[in-house]
């Protein structure tokens, strides 16, 4: 795997599909330990009038990772969401992850020597906070 153009703050779990009802996936990753740049990006993620495309943070990973949205189009009504993968961040402390879905994956900068995948993921609501960190 290709490195990342910039220094990676996080490394993540990918699993495949996507479940609203369980976010956080059980069993082993399908795409484990991938370097990456997180981002928040909420108030860019919310703009504009595309029903499917709002995230809430972006990750940028290296060129060759295996990471799948369920992008379609915004005109499918038979789009299948699930299809999407769930990227699983893991805390320092190996105990607390938070789950995202995957919304979109964009190729940028192809060829180049800051070739990266951009993900942008929204982020589901985690099952518990951490109490003692606020």
């Amino acid at each position: 795997m290709a490195d990342l153009p910039i220094p990676a703050n996080v490394t993540v779990d990918i699993y495949r599909t996507a479940n609203p009802a369980n976010p956080l996936p059980s069993g082993p990753p399908d795409v484990p330990q991938v370097p990456g740049y997180l981002k928040p990006s909420l108030q860019s993620g919310r703009y504009g009038s595309a029903q499917w495309l709002k995230w809430t943070h972006i990750l940028i990973v290296p060129p060759a990772t295996d990471v799948r949205d369920a992008y379609n189009t915004q005109l499918d009504p038979s789009r299948q969401n699930n299809n999407a993968d769930t990227v699983v961040l893991t805390d320092s402390g190996g105990v607390n992850k938070t789950p995202f879905y995957v919304v979109f994956v964009e190729e940028a900068y192809r060829g180049t020597p800051l070739a990266q995948l951009r993900v942008y993921l929204d982020r589901f609501q985690p099952s518990a906070w951490p109490v003692d960190s606020l």
